[in-house]
């Protein structure tokens, strides 16, 4: 993990962040709210970033305080 942590910082653009909500799971939404995805474990979640990253060509931030998913659930 620490090579995506190093490698992705924000340069003032829409950012893709991947973390956990407080029910423990792993959340990925850009702040913008186009983008949203919830997963029950860290690779999966690491994996649909880094495709969006690949699509949207926007940086991934891993982050530790916990995030709360927009769509219903």
């Amino acid at each position: 993990m620490a090579e995506i942590d190093s490698d992705v910082r924000s340069h003032g653009t829409t950012v893709i962040q991947v973390g956990q909500d407080r029910r423990g799971r792993w959340l990925v939404q850009d702040k913008s709210g186009d983008i949203e995805g919830v997963f029950l474990n860290r690779q999966s979640a690491l994996g649909f970033a880094q495709a969006e990253c690949d699509l949207h060509h926007f940086p991934i931030e891993v982050v530790e305080s916990f995030l709360v998913a927009r769509l219903m659930l």
